[in-house]
């Protein structure tokens, strides 16, 4: 018998707890991270590149990762961009190409549910 595809929508995103982030006063998040292993430490050393990179995310991006919480599944976080910015245009698309961004530069890993 064949299995059903998982509906992406149902998947609950959580942040990666190996990179740290903070919120400045604007509510503007950025994410840190710290390169590491043996290519790294020899860019760092000999061609001076930054051993830490900072990824500031824009109002849209931290809002979304303010609301990744490990609990909310891709729909819910779907409502919520919908209810905060009524006006953007596709907010659902944009909402899915964020996560893929995120989980595809391994900042947030997906629960996926047992159907």
């Amino acid at each position: 018998m064949a299995r059903k595809p998982k509906n992406f929508m149902d998947y609950v995103p959580r942040r990666n707890k190996n990179f740290a982030w903070d919120e400045d006063k604007n509510g503007i998040v950025t994410v840190h991270i710290k390169w590491r292993g043996p290519y790294h430490k020899i860019a760092t050393v000999l061609f001076h590149k930054p051993s830490e990179s900072h990824i500031e995310l824009d109002d849209v991006g931290s809002f979304i990762w303010r609301a990744i919480d490990g609990q909310k599944t891709v729909y819910d976080l779907s409502q919520m961009l919908e209810a905060q910015y009524p006006d953007m245009e596709q907010p659902v698309n944009r909402l899915v190409e964020f996560l893929k961004i995120l989980h595809n530069n391994e900042f947030i890993v997906y629960n996926v549910p047992e159907k």
